[in-house]
């Protein structure tokens, strides 16, 4: 099994960015390939990254809503280590991409998690295996991305309320609340993208350096209450 990442920083538009992220200790790197996104790369550009990169850090790819043929080419062609999948994509959806590795977001819009808990239900019933579910911050008309703010507070974070799969919080995390979100919360990894840009799609390496440094120092210190 692979073994997740605990940090990542998603919405990587450049090599430049992508090496200076590995220079940085980042564990993942979200290449997105929604088109709407100010953030969307082009299938080369993904490769050449991957050709770069691919060997120092995990490839995650960011899809909405797309075709499941498509995300296998693409998770082929560019080696992705995950599919993060980030619409509206139901249960069934993600058996007929089975075996891939998965992660699905959600988009808290309330502090019942009701709905993913029943969402969770249907995978097992499905036979869906995710790798992971990453919990994000809730905006009409967006996927995600936004620097909007999940509450952390609201929501029960122990991973076995959700089903035992492995959580990553994102939504509205930067390097200078990374420290308290997972203080707060204790989830698996973290994830941030308009968080350490300087404009969106440019990341700014100081932000991104400070992002891991605290991480880091927050992961260390997990358990040792």
């Amino acid at each position: 099994m692979t073994q997740l990442f605990q940090t990542k920083v998603c919405g990587i538009t450049s090599i430049k960015d992508a090496q200076m992220c590995v220079s940085a200790g980042v564990d993942a790197i979200g290449l997105n390939f929604y088109s709407p996104s100010p953030r969307s790369i082009s299938r080369q550009l993904a490769v050449e990254i991957a050709k770069t990169v691919g060997a120092k850090i995990k490839l995650v790819g960011l899809f909405v809503n797309e075709d499941p043929d498509t995300i296998r080419e693409l998770q082929e062609t560019v080696q992705l280590d995950y599919i993060q999948l980030h619409g509206d994509e139901d249960p069934y959806y993600l058996k007929i991409l089975s075996p891939l590795p998965m992660i699905k977001a959600f988009r808290c819009d309330s502090n019942d998690p009701v709905q993913i808990i029943d969402y969770l239900g249907a995978c097992t019933t499905f036979e869906v295996s995710l790798k992971a579910i990453l919990l994000d911050a809730y905006q009409p008309g967006s996927y995600g991305g936004t620097g909007q703010k999940l509450d952390w507070k609201s929501l029960n974070f122990d991973s076995s309320y959700f089903g035992g799969f492995p959580i990553i919080l994102a939504g509205g995390i930067t390097d200078e609340n990374v420290s308290q979100a997972i203080g707060l919360t204790r989830p698996q990894a973290v994830d941030t993208a308009s968080g350490v840009e300087s404009e969106p799609g440019q990341k700014d390496q100081q932000k991104v350096q400070r992002f891991i440094k605290q991480a880091g120092l927050a992961f260390g210190t997990q358990g040792s209450a």
